[in-house]
Protein backbone atom coordinates (compact mmCIF):
# COMPACT_ATOMS: atom_id res chain seq x y z
CA UNK A 1 0.00 0.00 0.00
CA UNK A 2 1.42 3.35 -1.02
CA UNK A 3 1.81 6.10 1.57
CA UNK A 4 -0.09 9.35 1.21
CA UNK A 5 1.63 11.73 -1.19
CA UNK A 6 0.80 15.25 -2.27
CA UNK A 7 1.26 16.90 -5.63
CA UNK A 8 2.74 20.41 -5.57
CA UNK A 9 4.52 22.66 -8.02
CA UNK A 10 8.25 23.15 -7.69
CA UNK A 11 7.56 26.83 -6.98
CA UNK A 12 5.66 25.88 -3.81
CA UNK A 13 8.77 24.37 -2.22
CA UNK A 14 11.66 26.09 -4.01
CA UNK A 15 12.64 29.03 -6.20
CA UNK A 16 15.08 29.18 -9.11
CA UNK A 17 17.60 32.01 -9.28
CA UNK A 18 19.57 32.48 -12.50
CA UNK A 19 23.34 33.04 -12.32
CA UNK A 20 25.37 36.18 -12.94
CA UNK A 21 25.71 37.60 -16.46
CA UNK A 22 29.48 37.80 -16.78
CA UNK A 23 30.77 39.69 -19.83
CA UNK A 24 33.09 37.98 -22.31
CA UNK A 25 35.76 40.55 -21.44
CA UNK A 26 35.79 39.26 -17.85
CA UNK A 27 36.93 35.73 -18.68
CA UNK A 28 40.48 34.91 -17.61
CA UNK A 29 42.75 31.87 -17.85
CA UNK A 30 43.05 31.54 -14.07
CA UNK A 31 41.21 32.85 -11.05
CA UNK A 32 37.83 31.94 -9.55
CA UNK A 33 36.05 29.09 -11.42
CA UNK A 34 32.63 29.81 -12.90
CA UNK A 35 30.06 27.04 -13.33
CA UNK A 36 28.55 27.21 -16.83
CA UNK A 37 25.98 25.01 -18.55
CA UNK A 38 28.69 22.75 -19.99
CA UNK A 39 29.86 21.94 -16.45
CA UNK A 40 26.47 20.57 -15.33
CA UNK A 41 26.67 16.85 -16.12
CA UNK A 42 25.15 13.63 -14.85
CA UNK A 43 24.28 14.95 -11.41
CA UNK A 44 27.61 16.61 -10.61
CA UNK A 45 29.67 19.69 -11.35
CA UNK A 46 32.41 18.68 -13.81
CA UNK A 47 35.25 21.20 -13.99
CA UNK A 48 37.76 18.87 -15.63
CA UNK A 49 37.16 20.54 -18.99
CA UNK A 50 35.54 23.69 -20.39
CA UNK A 51 36.83 25.64 -17.42
CA UNK A 52 36.11 29.36 -17.22
CA UNK A 53 37.47 31.83 -14.67
CA UNK A 54 37.10 35.44 -13.56
CA UNK A 55 39.43 37.59 -11.50
CA UNK A 56 39.15 37.89 -7.73
CA UNK A 57 37.89 41.47 -8.10
CA UNK A 58 35.12 40.44 -10.51
CA UNK A 59 34.28 37.52 -8.21
CA UNK A 60 33.76 39.94 -5.33
CA UNK A 61 31.25 41.91 -7.40
CA UNK A 62 29.31 38.69 -8.02
CA UNK A 63 29.63 37.43 -4.43
CA UNK A 64 25.92 36.71 -4.04
CA UNK A 65 26.21 34.15 -6.84
CA UNK A 66 28.78 32.09 -4.97
CA UNK A 67 27.87 28.41 -4.67
CA UNK A 68 27.99 26.46 -1.43
CA UNK A 69 28.54 22.77 -0.75
CA UNK A 70 25.25 20.94 -1.35
CA UNK A 71 23.73 23.56 -3.66
CA UNK A 72 21.63 22.22 -6.54
CA UNK A 73 21.88 23.84 -9.97
CA UNK A 74 19.93 23.29 -13.19
CA UNK A 75 20.63 23.97 -16.87
CA UNK A 76 18.24 26.51 -18.40
CA UNK A 77 19.63 26.77 -21.94
CA UNK A 78 20.73 23.99 -24.27
CA UNK A 79 20.95 21.19 -21.73
CA UNK A 80 17.57 22.11 -20.28
CA UNK A 81 16.73 20.19 -17.11
CA UNK A 82 20.24 18.84 -16.47
CA UNK A 83 20.75 18.96 -12.71
CA UNK A 84 23.93 18.80 -10.63
CA UNK A 85 24.92 19.16 -7.02
CA UNK A 86 27.98 20.94 -5.65
CA UNK A 87 30.13 18.42 -3.77
CA UNK A 88 33.13 20.58 -2.92
CA UNK A 89 33.86 23.57 -0.72
CA UNK A 90 35.81 25.34 -3.47
CA UNK A 91 35.03 28.95 -4.35
CA UNK A 92 32.67 28.61 -7.32
CA UNK A 93 30.46 31.19 -9.02
CA UNK A 94 27.28 30.58 -11.01
CA UNK A 95 26.98 31.81 -14.59
CA UNK A 96 23.81 33.06 -16.29
CA UNK A 97 21.39 30.49 -17.75
CA UNK A 98 22.27 28.08 -14.96
CA UNK A 99 19.74 28.23 -12.13
CA UNK A 100 20.31 27.83 -8.39
CA UNK A 101 17.53 25.89 -6.65
CA UNK A 102 16.74 27.62 -3.35
CA UNK A 103 14.71 25.21 -1.22
CA UNK A 104 12.28 25.72 1.65
CA UNK A 105 13.65 22.82 3.70
CA UNK A 106 10.59 22.77 5.97
CA UNK A 107 8.65 21.50 2.94
CA UNK A 108 11.17 19.49 0.92
CA UNK A 109 14.35 17.65 1.81
CA UNK A 110 17.30 18.98 -0.21
CA UNK A 111 18.71 15.58 -1.15
CA UNK A 112 15.32 14.14 -2.00
CA UNK A 113 14.57 17.08 -4.27
CA UNK A 114 17.95 16.68 -5.96
CA UNK A 115 17.23 13.03 -6.77
CA UNK A 116 13.69 13.84 -7.91
CA UNK A 117 14.90 16.61 -10.24
CA UNK A 118 17.69 14.38 -11.52
CA UNK A 119 15.12 11.75 -12.48
CA UNK A 120 13.77 11.26 -15.99
CA UNK A 121 10.26 12.38 -15.06
CA UNK A 122 11.27 15.88 -14.01
CA UNK A 123 13.76 16.32 -16.87
CA UNK A 124 11.11 15.28 -19.40
CA UNK A 125 8.70 17.90 -18.06
CA UNK A 126 11.38 20.59 -18.21
CA UNK A 127 12.26 19.72 -21.81
CA UNK A 128 8.59 19.73 -22.80
CA UNK A 129 8.20 23.27 -21.45
CA UNK A 130 11.34 24.59 -23.13
CA UNK A 131 10.99 27.13 -25.94
CA UNK A 132 13.23 28.21 -28.83
CA UNK A 133 13.97 26.38 -32.08
CA UNK A 134 17.75 26.79 -32.44
CA UNK A 135 18.51 26.25 -28.76
CA UNK A 136 15.95 25.26 -26.09
CA UNK A 137 15.49 27.61 -23.14
CA UNK A 138 13.42 27.58 -20.00
CA UNK A 139 12.62 30.35 -17.53
CA UNK A 140 12.49 30.17 -13.72
CA UNK A 141 8.71 30.72 -13.85
CA UNK A 142 8.24 27.73 -16.15
CA UNK A 143 10.41 25.59 -13.88
CA UNK A 144 8.30 26.74 -10.92
CA UNK A 145 5.18 25.43 -12.69
CA UNK A 146 6.41 21.82 -12.93
CA UNK A 147 4.39 19.46 -10.75
CA UNK A 148 6.16 17.08 -8.40
CA UNK A 149 4.97 14.45 -5.98
CA UNK A 150 6.15 14.60 -2.37
CA UNK A 151 5.79 12.04 0.42
CA UNK A 152 6.11 13.10 4.05
CA UNK A 153 9.30 14.93 4.98
CA UNK A 154 10.44 11.91 7.03
CA UNK A 155 10.00 9.58 4.06
CA UNK A 156 11.80 12.08 1.83
CA UNK A 157 14.79 12.00 4.16
CA UNK A 158 14.81 8.21 4.33
CA UNK A 159 14.70 7.85 0.54
CA UNK A 160 17.42 10.49 0.20
CA UNK A 161 19.64 8.64 2.66
CA UNK A 162 19.25 5.38 0.72
CA UNK A 163 20.13 6.95 -2.62
CA UNK A 164 22.77 9.18 -1.03
CA UNK A 165 24.71 6.19 0.31
CA UNK A 166 25.07 4.91 -3.26
CA UNK A 167 26.02 8.36 -4.54
CA UNK A 168 28.66 8.75 -1.84
CA UNK A 169 30.31 5.46 -2.80
CA UNK A 170 30.19 6.35 -6.51
CA UNK A 171 31.79 9.71 -5.75
CA UNK A 172 34.42 8.07 -3.54
CA UNK A 173 35.33 5.74 -6.40
CA UNK A 174 35.48 8.65 -8.82
CA UNK A 175 37.89 10.54 -6.58
CA UNK A 176 40.05 7.42 -6.12
CA UNK A 177 40.19 6.96 -9.90
CA UNK A 178 41.09 10.62 -10.42
CA UNK A 179 43.91 10.39 -7.87
CA UNK A 180 45.18 7.12 -9.32
CA UNK A 181 45.05 8.51 -12.84
CA UNK A 182 47.15 11.51 -11.81
CA UNK A 183 49.74 9.13 -10.35
CA UNK A 184 49.80 6.99 -13.52
CA UNK A 185 50.27 10.05 -15.71
CA UNK A 186 53.07 11.36 -13.47
CA UNK A 187 54.93 8.04 -13.41
CA UNK A 188 54.70 7.64 -17.20
CA UNK A 189 55.81 11.22 -17.82
CA UNK A 190 58.79 10.97 -15.47
CA UNK A 191 59.82 7.64 -17.04
CA UNK A 192 59.71 9.09 -20.56
CA UNK A 193 61.57 12.23 -19.51
CA UNK A 194 64.39 10.16 -17.95
CA UNK A 195 64.49 7.52 -20.67
CA UNK A 196 67.79 6.57 -22.28
CA UNK A 197 65.98 5.02 -25.24
CA UNK A 198 66.10 6.15 -28.83
CA UNK A 199 63.70 8.60 -30.46
CA UNK A 200 60.44 7.05 -31.58
CA UNK A 201 56.73 7.64 -32.00
CA UNK A 202 53.52 6.55 -30.31
CA UNK A 203 53.00 4.25 -33.27
CA UNK A 204 55.99 2.20 -32.07
CA UNK A 205 53.87 1.14 -29.10
CA UNK A 206 50.42 0.63 -30.63
CA UNK A 207 48.42 0.08 -33.81
CA UNK A 208 45.04 1.15 -35.15
CA UNK A 209 42.40 -1.59 -35.00
CA UNK A 210 40.31 -1.82 -38.15
CA UNK A 211 37.43 -4.06 -37.17
CA UNK A 212 34.22 -2.72 -38.74
CA UNK A 213 31.00 -4.49 -37.78
CA UNK A 214 27.92 -4.15 -39.97
CA UNK A 215 24.75 -3.28 -38.12
CA UNK A 216 23.02 -6.59 -38.92
CA UNK A 217 25.98 -8.48 -37.43
CA UNK A 218 25.85 -6.75 -34.06
CA UNK A 219 24.40 -8.84 -31.22
CA UNK A 220 21.85 -6.80 -29.20
CA UNK A 221 23.55 -8.05 -26.02
CA UNK A 222 26.97 -6.75 -27.07
CA UNK A 223 28.38 -3.90 -25.01
CA UNK A 224 28.32 -0.51 -26.71
CA UNK A 225 30.35 2.63 -26.00
CA UNK A 226 29.57 5.90 -27.77
CA UNK A 227 31.16 9.30 -27.32
CA UNK A 228 28.31 10.18 -24.98
CA UNK A 229 29.47 7.46 -22.58
CA UNK A 230 33.06 8.70 -22.39
CA UNK A 231 33.86 11.29 -19.70
CA UNK A 232 36.00 14.26 -20.61
CA UNK A 233 39.52 14.17 -19.23
CA UNK A 234 39.33 10.74 -17.55
CA UNK A 235 41.04 7.60 -18.82
CA UNK A 236 38.76 5.25 -16.86
CA UNK A 237 35.35 4.52 -18.36
CA UNK A 238 32.39 3.66 -16.14
CA UNK A 239 29.54 3.94 -18.66
CA UNK A 240 28.41 1.63 -21.43
CA UNK A 241 25.12 0.12 -22.58
CA UNK A 242 23.81 -2.80 -24.60
CA UNK A 243 23.92 -2.58 -28.39
CA UNK A 244 20.18 -3.19 -28.83
CA UNK A 245 18.60 -0.54 -31.04
CA UNK A 246 21.74 0.76 -32.73
CA UNK A 247 21.13 2.09 -36.23
CA UNK A 248 24.51 2.12 -37.97
CA UNK A 249 27.74 0.19 -38.42
CA UNK A 250 30.24 0.18 -35.54
CA UNK A 251 33.82 -0.82 -34.71
CA UNK A 252 34.69 -3.81 -32.53
CA UNK A 253 37.13 -3.46 -29.63
CA UNK A 254 38.61 -5.67 -26.92
CA UNK A 255 39.13 -5.12 -23.22
CA UNK A 256 42.44 -3.32 -22.75
CA UNK A 257 42.20 -1.39 -26.02
CA UNK A 258 42.47 2.39 -25.96
CA UNK A 259 39.37 4.23 -27.19
CA UNK A 260 40.20 7.68 -28.59
CA UNK A 261 37.39 10.06 -29.49
CA UNK A 262 38.50 11.54 -32.80
CA UNK A 263 35.52 13.88 -33.16
CA UNK A 264 36.37 17.23 -31.55
CA UNK A 265 39.54 15.87 -29.93
CA UNK A 266 39.69 18.88 -27.58
CA UNK A 267 36.88 17.18 -25.62
CA UNK A 268 39.62 14.82 -24.35
CA UNK A 269 37.53 11.66 -24.60
CA UNK A 270 40.27 9.06 -24.22
CA UNK A 271 39.96 5.93 -22.10
CA UNK A 272 40.86 2.29 -21.53
CA UNK A 273 38.13 -0.16 -22.56
CA UNK A 274 37.17 -2.22 -19.47
CA UNK A 275 35.07 -4.65 -21.52
CA UNK A 276 34.78 -6.16 -25.02
CA UNK A 277 32.22 -4.54 -27.30
CA UNK A 278 31.51 -2.23 -30.20
CA UNK A 279 31.91 1.50 -30.36
CA UNK A 280 30.99 4.51 -32.45
CA UNK A 281 32.96 4.99 -35.66
CA UNK A 282 33.85 8.44 -34.28
CA UNK A 283 36.15 6.59 -31.87
CA UNK A 284 39.58 5.30 -32.88
CA UNK A 285 40.34 1.86 -31.46
CA UNK A 286 44.04 1.66 -30.62
CA UNK A 287 45.64 -1.58 -29.41
CA UNK A 288 49.00 -1.68 -27.59
CA UNK A 289 51.47 -4.01 -29.29
CA UNK A 290 52.26 -5.29 -25.81
CA UNK A 291 49.54 -5.29 -23.09
CA UNK A 292 52.09 -3.99 -20.59
CA UNK A 293 52.25 -0.69 -22.51
CA UNK A 294 48.59 0.27 -22.02
CA UNK A 295 49.37 2.84 -19.32
CA UNK A 296 52.09 4.46 -21.42
CA UNK A 297 49.96 4.56 -24.58
CA UNK A 298 46.97 5.96 -22.70
CA UNK A 299 48.88 8.58 -20.71
CA UNK A 300 50.59 9.86 -23.85
CA UNK A 301 47.41 9.83 -25.97
CA UNK A 302 45.47 11.66 -23.26
CA UNK A 303 48.20 14.24 -22.59
CA UNK A 304 47.36 17.93 -23.00
CA UNK A 305 50.30 18.44 -25.36
CA UNK A 306 49.16 15.74 -27.79
CA UNK A 307 45.48 16.73 -27.60
CA UNK A 308 46.32 20.38 -28.26
CA UNK A 309 48.44 19.39 -31.26
CA UNK A 310 45.73 17.14 -32.69
CA UNK A 311 43.10 19.82 -32.16
CA UNK A 312 45.19 22.30 -34.11
CA UNK A 313 45.73 19.87 -37.00
CA UNK A 314 42.29 18.21 -37.09
CA UNK A 315 40.24 18.45 -40.26
CA UNK A 316 36.75 19.90 -40.57
CA UNK A 317 35.54 23.31 -39.42
CA UNK A 318 32.27 22.55 -37.65
CA UNK A 319 33.06 18.95 -36.68
CA UNK A 320 36.88 18.64 -36.53
CA UNK A 321 38.30 15.12 -36.49
CA UNK A 322 41.72 13.89 -35.45
CA UNK A 323 43.53 11.33 -37.60
CA UNK A 324 45.34 8.13 -36.65
CA UNK A 325 48.26 9.27 -38.79
CA UNK A 326 48.84 12.33 -36.58
CA UNK A 327 48.26 10.37 -33.39
CA UNK A 328 50.74 7.65 -34.37
CA UNK A 329 53.37 10.20 -35.41
CA UNK A 330 53.57 11.84 -31.98
CA UNK A 331 57.18 11.76 -30.76
CA UNK A 332 57.78 9.39 -27.85
CA UNK A 333 61.07 7.86 -26.67
CA UNK A 334 61.39 4.10 -27.22
CA UNK A 335 61.99 2.83 -23.70
CA UNK A 336 64.74 0.32 -23.11
CA UNK A 337 63.70 -3.19 -22.11
CA UNK A 338 64.61 -2.49 -18.48
CA UNK A 339 62.68 0.80 -18.45
CA UNK A 340 59.55 -0.86 -19.86
CA UNK A 341 59.66 -3.66 -17.29
CA UNK A 342 60.12 -1.21 -14.42
CA UNK A 343 57.33 1.07 -15.66
CA UNK A 344 54.97 -1.88 -16.08
CA UNK A 345 55.72 -3.09 -12.55
CA UNK A 346 54.86 0.33 -11.13
CA UNK A 347 51.65 1.12 -13.01
CA UNK A 348 50.03 -2.19 -14.04
CA UNK A 349 48.69 -3.06 -10.55
CA UNK A 350 47.22 0.45 -10.27
CA UNK A 351 45.56 0.24 -13.69
CA UNK A 352 44.02 -3.11 -12.75
CA UNK A 353 42.77 -1.81 -9.39
CA UNK A 354 41.20 1.29 -10.91
CA UNK A 355 39.63 -0.79 -13.68
CA UNK A 356 37.94 -2.88 -11.00
CA UNK A 357 36.59 0.32 -9.48
CA UNK A 358 35.03 1.16 -12.86
CA UNK A 359 33.05 -2.09 -12.72
CA UNK A 360 31.97 -1.38 -9.16
CA UNK A 361 30.82 2.14 -10.07
CA UNK A 362 29.00 0.81 -13.14
CA UNK A 363 27.06 -1.63 -10.96
CA UNK A 364 26.30 1.03 -8.34
CA UNK A 365 25.00 3.46 -10.96
CA UNK A 366 22.78 0.73 -12.42
CA UNK A 367 21.42 -0.09 -8.96
CA UNK A 368 20.77 3.57 -8.13
CA UNK A 369 19.05 4.20 -11.46
CA UNK A 370 16.84 1.14 -10.96
CA UNK A 371 15.89 2.16 -7.42
CA UNK A 372 15.32 5.84 -8.21
CA UNK A 373 11.96 5.67 -10.04
CA UNK A 374 10.63 2.99 -7.70
CA UNK A 375 11.46 4.98 -4.56
CA UNK A 376 10.25 8.29 -5.97
CA UNK A 377 6.95 6.81 -7.13
CA UNK A 378 6.31 4.95 -3.87
CA UNK A 379 6.40 1.60 -5.66
CA UNK A 380 9.24 0.56 -3.35
CA UNK A 381 9.19 1.57 0.31
CA UNK A 382 12.02 1.84 2.80
CA UNK A 383 11.37 1.85 6.54
CA UNK A 384 11.07 5.40 7.88
CA UNK A 385 13.19 6.03 10.97
CA UNK A 386 12.60 8.98 13.23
Amino acid sequence: MKAERRVVTLGEVATVQSGFAFKSSQWTKTGVPVVKIANVKSGRIDLTSNQSFVSESDAEKAARFRLQHGDIVIGMTGYVGEVAQVRSNDHLLLNQRVGLIQIDESKADRQYLFHLMNGEGFRSQAKALAYGSAQPNISPSLLHSIEIELPSIDEQRTIAATLGALDDKIESNRQAMATGESLIRAVVESTLDASEGEDGTLGDYCALVKAPVEIDKIDPDDNYIGLEHMPRGSIFLTEWKKAKGLGSNKTAFKRGDLLFGKLRPYFKKVGIAPIDGVCSTDILVVRPKSPRDIALVTAVAASDALIDSLSASSTGTRMPRASWKDLAAWRVPVLTATERIELSARVDPLVERLTQLTFESHRLVALRDALLPELLSGGLRVPVTS
